[in-house]
């Protein structure tokens, strides 16, 4: 005998707007700084000739994209269950999370070939004090933009926006070092040179992009391939369980995620087996409840297993 409970929706209609509202003043905030730091770095990098700024500018510019596309995914993530889709559409998150680990993959990619390209030639950069400047702003507003997104992203539950926090993450790392580099990348010690700080930081700038675009793709790939939640939340998942009155054992637990939530639970329960089947329905119906109260899981299958303390017991209720 079996029981299994799906709800139709991911989350209430409330939930789904108030989460929205907050995915889309994050966005605008976002697009607003990226923007304006793209411009502003890309057109000093230009007239100074700094490949560091320029490879921070165009990772900037790069961030725009990731936005967009990160509401996007939120808002196809965010549609509730339908007749094609009995679970929703929270992969959808973790899908375009891949698509940002790619396109930070392409810009490291672009970033490193200039760098090298550079280096080979011996160019250096032309001091501009404008450098400085928006170097110091950007540390500024790109760490105003991770405490946004992955504050908000946790509490709405959205990996995309915590893998935009991350990423942002690498941005503040990656202005610090182009602050130093415009500061001094263009200074000379007699016959010695220092031409090779600026095209080095900006090696460094894509190695630690290349590092960001792993973890997503580990975290999104995860999700995608149906990995289990942590150990911890397996445990609580069975000692919840077994602590409603009528549940003898249970075995068989499997869980996967979708983000921030165990997507499906899926657990046998052993018991009494005199119970009726309404008994027994209502014993699944409190695990359920309990597990649904104490942890963020939508849907739970709950197959209800008789429960014998010897062999003896089995065949003898097998004959009657």
């Amino acid at each position: 005998m079996s029981k299994l409970e799906t709800a139709v929706n991911n989350n209430s209609l409330p939930e789904r707007n108030e989460r929205m509202i907050k995915a889309r003043n994050i966005t605008i905030i976002g697009l607003v700084i990226n923007v304006l730091l793209a411009v502003f770095k890309i057109t000093i990098s230009i007239r100074s000739g700094s490949l560091s700024l320029l490879a921070d500018g165009l990772d900037s510019a790069l961030d725009i994209a990731t936005v967009i596309f990160g509401f996007v995914a939120i808002r196809i993530a965010d549609r509730p269950a339908d007749k094609d889709h009995h679970f929703g559409h929270a992969k959808f998150e973790n899908f375009f999370s891949l698509g940002i680990a790619l396109l930070l993959v392409a810009s490291s990619g672009i970033i490193g070939y200039q760098a090298i390209t550079k280096l080979i030639n011996k160019t250096s950069s032309v001091y501009d004090p404008y450098n400085l400047i928006i170097a110091a702003i950007s540390i500024v507003l790109k760490g105003l933009l991770v405490w946004l997104n992955i504050s908000v992203g946790k509490k709405i539950k959205s990996p995309i926006l915590v893998a935009n926090g991350k990423n942002f993450r690498t941005d503040v790392l990656t202005s610090v070092v182009v602050l130093v580099s415009v500061s001094i990348g263009h200074l000379s010690i007699g016959s010695f040179s220092l031409f090779w700080l600026d095209p080095t930081i900006a090696i460094i700038i894509s190695i630690i992009i290349i590092i960001t675009a792993v973890g997503i793709t580990r975290d999104s790939a995860g999700v995608l391939l149906d990995q289990s939640p942590d150990e911890e939340t397996m445990v609580k998942i069975e000692e919840y369980t077994k602590e409603q009155a009528g549940v003898k054992e249970i075995g068989n637990i499997r869980a996967r995620k979708v983000g921030a939530n165990i997507f499906l639970v899926d657990l046998d329960i052993y018991l009494d087996p005199t119970l009726t089947i309404d008994e027994g329905h209502d014993i699944a119906c409190i695990v359920e409840n309990v597990l649904k109260e104490k942890l963020p899981i939508k849907y739970i299958q709950i197959h209800v297993e008789p429960y014998h303390t010897n062999e003896q017991e089995k065949i003898e209720l097998e004959e009657k």
